[in-house]
């Protein structure tokens, strides 16, 4: 028997983790692959605070980053969103303590 592909839905996107790949309406969009992983961690729990110390320990498990290097790879994945910081629909900040994944989410 098969294992079932774990995939996400949100919006026009479609994500699978299992395939490192983010669709939107069927196509794929380019997407850096820290950027993918932070976003497969906020999906994975929507609706929760995810701090920006496991995001930064999930993502770069071997390595010291700095908040400021999380920041530049949530503004890529907001971009390939087409988030609006201001008027958020996928990624809402939660100032001091990290990011919550807020559109709804299908498996």
């Amino acid at each position: 028997m098969r294992a079932v592909e774990q995939c996400f839905r949100f919006g026009p996107f479609i994500l699978r983790p299992g395939r490192q790949s983010l669709l939107k309406h069927d196509v794929p969009v380019k997407i850096g692959a820290r950027a993918l992983d932070i976003l497969t961690i906020l999906v994975e729990r929507p609706g929760e605070v995810v701090s920006k110390r496991e995001l930064r320990a999930r993502t770069w498990p071997d390595t010291f980053v700095g908040d400021g290097n999380l920041k530049v790879h949530v503004a890529s994945l907001r971009r390939v969103l087409g988030e609006v910081v201001e008027a958020p629909r996928y990624i809402a900040t939660v100032t001091g303590r990290g990011y919550r994944f807020i559109a709804d989410v299908q498996n």
